[in-house]
């Protein structure tokens, strides 16, 4: 009776085993797999190890695991600079995220304390934010090395993991090659983005700044005028003390202008630090707004005028 039963159960199983491949190609059937959930930085990993040996910095490693003072500076010497010889204050995301900033402007020839920043509020969290980290975290996200955790948090006392590791000298070198030219210019359909910086030389305020054409065919701009841009400058009390219209005359015919994608038209304007009574001004806080002065092809277009102007914020010293 043992065995009969034994014999029954046996052809049952078989019976199943067969059966089920087909059931399950009928669509009957569906086969429970195992998923296995990729880690939210593991791209940066990969692109990493692709072109650098990283073993001996993630090798059996936690990706969500808090990173070594150590870890950060051999991987930046592996994937950025050899001759790396600094180190952040801290593991801590503010620090990290400093540094990060600092390296980029490094490596392409800035000086990151005078880099132009637009002060806003980035973060919700931004309260926490020690202040001596506070440029190199404007620096990260203008140059999107670093837009902090999601929902408008920055978390900047948490120490960075070895996702975030991977991600920021990602970011880093990608900024980096954008910056030097080694990289194509990022491109997003549908606008144009103003872009300025400033250098102080012999006694002289230099402004360069570009309109950049994130356009995917090539767009044509009109300018009523030889006068293509203004450049307003304001003290820290709100004071006019230069305006680059004052005393020029234009042209009044029209012009047309074409950017392609991906390029930009530049122009340059300099102020010799004196008011509008031609007084040199003082030490103190200014910002300068840059606008471009185009206009639509017709009536039917609009343009979003925040994508024409900028503003850079600057001290002078005596």
């Amino acid at each position: 009776m043992k065995k009969n039963i034994l014999s029954l159960i046996l052809v049952f199983i078989i019976l199943m085993s067969l059966s089920v491949p087909a059931l399950a190609q009928n669509g009957d059937v569906i086969p429970i797999m195992a998923v296995i959930e990729r880690h939210w930085s593991q791209n940066y990993v990969d692109d990493l190890a692709s072109d650098y040996d990283i073993d001996s910095v993630f090798m059996d490693k936690s990706l969500d695991s808090h990173i070594t003072l150590e870890d950060f500076t051999d991987l930046v010497r592996l994937a950025i600079d050899e001759d790396y010889d600094g180190i952040p204050d801290s593991v801590a995301r503010e620090a990290v995220i400093y540094e990060c900033a600092r390296i980029w402007a490094e490596q392409t020839g800035k000086s990151l304390d005078q880099l132009p920043i637009i002060k806003m509020t980035l973060y919700s969290d931004q309260d926490k934010l020690d202040s001596k980290y506070m440029q190199g975290v404007y620096v990260a996200y203008m140059r999107e090395i670093a837009r902090g955790r999601g929902n408008g948090i920055f978390d900047p006392k948490t120490p960075a993991t070895y996702g975030e590791l991977a991600t920021l000298i990602s970011r880093t070198i990608m900024a980096i090659e954008q910056e030097t030219g080694s990289a194509p210019q990022p491109i997003m359909a549908g606008r144009f983005e103003t872009r300025a910086n400033y250098d102080i030389n012999e006694g002289k305020v230099v402004f360069g700044f570009e309109l950049f054409s994130h356009y995917t065919h090539p767009m044509s701009l009109n300018f009523s005028s030889g006068q293509q841009f203004e450049v307003t400058i304001t003290d820290e009390d709100g004071n006019e003390v230069y305006r680059y219209s004052d005393g020029k005359f234009f042209t009044l015919a029209l012009v047309t202008r074409t950017i392609n994608p991906g390029e930009s038209l530049k122009w340059q304007d300099e102020w010799d630090m004196t008011n509008k009574d031609g007084e040199k001004v003082g030490s103190g806080n200014y910002k300068a707004v840059i606008t471009i002065l185009a206009i639509p092809e017709s009536d039917e277009d609009k343009l979003d005028e925040s994508q024409f102007t900028t503003t850079i914020e600057f001290s002078l010293q005596d």
